[in-house]
């Protein structure tokens, strides 16, 4: 556990940093508490933007509290409850939003918020944190998939999907449930959406994926195939991506690899991209060796502009504690301050976390890494629907099973998909 607990008597300054209207509650003691939970990655970022928070508020001690990642939204449904969870969970991925929201353990902030606060992100990046038309959370940073392109086998940017030839194309996808998430921006060049939106532009509970548009995409999987798709969980692409048509050594063993131009991957694979890894040790550097690209159009005459999904993590205001209702406002103030243009470039600049702010990413833009990304964005906001935890495998097992040629028709495999998708839905929500 790592705690955060500079103080001195000073004036509040965080709201004139804001520029907000938040009036913050006088605690009935010299300094209540504010309890932020956060994985070790998290709050080893926060920490020092926590601190200079906590140290011009003289009436709020802040607490960072180091939990895991993995288990800690199963543990926040006990705690909260039983009046032992924080204020605030920091570093969370927008999509846990329904989830958590189901359960009874987050607070909506909407009341707190300016009407232009949307104004400050990034497109989709606070709509990301509004689930059933109230927002929890405010964003922190951002992350979306993109082209990758080996300049050297590749010179100019892809204009068409039909431009790719099979082989040239890197895609990780599991052999029992694909990844929906990789495969979102080739399904979207049907306009096949996984649910459908509402007036406000709003997911829905309606899976959207179905019908003609849905078909379409499934019978053009299923003609792709592996030979497009490349096999499942092809663990030499970063190999194959580095050092196109040459035999390295992998774990002890020779790989020879083939002629893929195009990866379809995020920045969490730049470092071993630039640096090399395991038995490809030869990097590349953007620009020079490689390119960050939007996605091409899509195969149809229509020649639909691919979206990807935009995933956000950021900050969520759990349900109060007992006798800590004082504690909401000054805890969305300092999710705010969090989310504010300087906090979130030195957050970009200390640790190379991609801004929601729109501002902040303006001044981050002179890192090709972060430019290729952002100018490569088309997104919407991944759902945090709870129908979510569902999705992911019916749709993920049937993409699989079209791809590696299982199903003689993908169009009526993938209805059947919808159908069973949307059941599972409509049992969970009654």
């Amino acid at each position: 556990m790592k705690t955060t607990t500079r103080k001195m008597v000073g004036l509040f300054t965080a709201l004139t940093v804001l520029g907000g209207g938040l009036t913050i509650a006088s605690p009935a003691s010299a300094a209540s508490e504010l309890v932020i939970w956060a994985d070790k990655g998290t709050l080893d970022t926060i920490k020092g933007r926590v601190a200079a928070w906590d140290t011009a508020n003289a009436e709020y001690t802040a607490k960072l509290v180091e939990k895991d990642f993995g288990t800690v939204r199963e543990v926040l449904k006990t705690a909260v409850p039983g009046g032992t969870g924080p204020d605030i969970l920091a570093g969370a991925a927008h999509d846990w939003i329904g989830n958590l929201a189901a359960a009874n353990v987050l607070t909506p902030i909407d009341q707190y918020l300016p009407a232009n606060f949307k104004d400050d992100f990034v497109p989709g990046a606070l709509q990301a944190m509004k689930y059933n038309g109230k927002y929890y959370g405010t964003p922190g940073w951002t992350e979306n998939i993109a082209i990758l392109r080996n300049v050297s086998k590749a010179s100019k940017p892809l204009k068409s999907v039909n431009d790719i030839k099979d082989g040239e194309l890197g895609i990780n996808y599991d052999a029992t449930n694909s990844d929906p998430y990789h495969m979102y921006p080739f399904q979207s060049m049907f306009n096949a959406p996984v649910f459908s939106v509402d007036s406000k532009g709003d997911w829905t509970n309606k899976v959207g994926m179905g019908g003609a548009n849905g078909a379409a995409f499934a019978k053009w999987l299923k003609l792709k195939g592996t030979k497009f798709f490349g096999p499942p969980s092809n663990a030499k692409i970063l190999c194959d991506f580095l050092n196109p048509t040459k035999t390295t050594t992998v774990k002890g063993k020779k790989v020879t690899t083939g002629a893929i131009k195009y990866w379809v991957t995020g920045a969490w694979n730049i470092n071993a991209i630039e640096s090399g890894a395991g038995g490809c040790k030869n990097g590349l550097k953007v620009g020079t060796g490689y390119a960050i690209d939007p996605f091409p159009t899509g195969p149809t005459s229509a020649k639909l502009k691919a979206k990807q999904f935009l995933g956000i993590r950021g900050y969520v205001m759990m349900a109060s504690k007992p006798g800590n209702a004082t504690n909401v406002p000054a805890a969305v103030d300092l999710m705010r301050w969090m989310s504010s243009e300087n906090v979130q470039f030195n957050l970009y600049d200390n640790f190379n976390k991609t801004p929601a702010n729109k501002a902040a990413l303006n001044r981050a833009k002179d890192n090709p890494v972060i430019a290729g990304f952002a100018n490569a964005a088309n997104t919407v906001p991944m759902p945090n629907s709870p129908a979510m935890a569902a999705a992911w495998t019916i749709w993920g097992k049937a993409q699989t099973r079209i791809i590696q040629g299982k199903e003689a028709k993908p169009d009526v495999a993938w209805a059947a998909m919808v159908k069973a998708l949307q059941t599972t839905i409509d049992k969970g929500t009654k």
